[in-house]
């Protein structure tokens, strides 16, 4: 067959395969599962077919149409499947709570070097009370020792919700960017939130006589913050002990498993983060709640969050990379 017949031939499925771009412009999933193979077949004929002509002087002028029309196809065939509410609901159902079951260990830790900082902060400040200001600014102190804690002149609203919101996925995004350092840093990051965040404060409260008030600020939101918190700090580490222990595969390759399942634990505590800043925000910081009720939302919450994380997805086989 000469060059100029081929031509001809091959003009009917380039057109066919121009009707099909059309066809699937939005979602390639609106072709047929028929027309979908034909793509596949058409696409690697059309590669075949700008080869052939590249290499002849006559049809140079073919050459552009079909790179375009390979490049379109290419793009379609390989494009990124549009993110289905069913992928949302399979992420947080069952993705997120199996990679918190197994880092549980690492989560663990996490919360083991956040509760060293306390200590140490706590046992400081009572041995030594002079120590508070290393905690505490000392006009901060002094409002304390004055029976009024620093989040008092604070409304509660959902404009707070959101500034709290942004500033707990900051401290969750440190304690995860951290790990970067061999998990040093998210070490480091826990340990200090420990020390500066929670067991100094708490300490210098109780000192006042104020603990029980600031542990019934902290009740409604704190189950869910601190915990996310240890995630958070847990996924940083995953990259950093895969980067220090490699194991049996290739460095590159267990970073880079690690890297995604850190990234499903960073991304499920985004979600548990608004949850946490809008209780802050709207709870927490409300003025008229009674004690009772901020016992029964954080008893309620601790329910929920810790059934969710650890019987939520085991009725599906683990998917996750070994």
């Amino acid at each position: 067959m000469n060059l100029k017949r081929w031509v001809l031939n091959r003009e009917k499925e380039w057109i066919r395969l121009e009707q099909l771009l059309e066809l699937s412009e939005n979602n390639i999933q609106r072709l047929s599962p028929e027309e979908i193979r034909d793509l596949g077949f058409m696409y690697r004929s059309a590669i075949q077919d700008l080869s052939r002509v590249r290499s002849s002087r006559e049809y140079q002028h073919l050459v552009p149409y079909l790179n375009n029309l390979v490049q379109r196809v290419h793009a379609k065939v390989y494009e990124k499947p549009p993110t289905r509410l069913r992928d949302i609901v399979t992420f947080f159902f069952v993705s997120f709570p199996q990679c918190v079951r197994k880092n549980g260990g690492i989560i663990f830790l996490a919360f083991l070097t956040f509760a060293l900082g306390s200590a140490l902060s706590m046992t400081t400040i009572h041995l030594d009370p002079s120590t508070s200001s290393f905690f505490l600014p000392p006009a901060v102190i002094d409002q304390v020792a004055e029976g009024k804690l620093w989040m008092d002149n604070i409304e509660a609203g959902t404009s707070k919700s959101s500034m709290l919101m942004t500033n707990n996925v900051q401290v969750a995004f440190k304690a995860y960017v951290g790990g970067l350092l061999f998990g040093i840093g998210s070490l480091f990051v826990l340990f200090f939130n420990g020390l500066f965040a929670f067991g100094g404060p708490l300490q210098i409260c109780i000192q006042y006589g104020m603990g029980e008030k600031l542990l019934l600020f902290m009740l409604p939101h704190g189950v869910i913050e601190l915990t996310t918190i240890f995630i958070s700090g847990g996924a940083g580490m995953v990259i950093g002990l895969a980067m220090l222990f490699p194991g049996d595969k290739p460095r590159w390759q267990n970073v880079r498993e690690k890297a995604r399942e850190s990234f499903i634990l960073i991304a499920g505590c985004v979600f548990l983060l608004v949850i946490a800043g809008i209780i802050e925000g709207m709870v927490s910081l409300n003025k008229d709640v009674p004690d009772l009720i901020r016992i029964v939302v954080s008893a309620t919450s601790a329910v929920l969050l810790f059934s969710y994380l650890f019987l939520s997805g085991r009725h599906v086989a683990e998917s996750l990379p070994e």
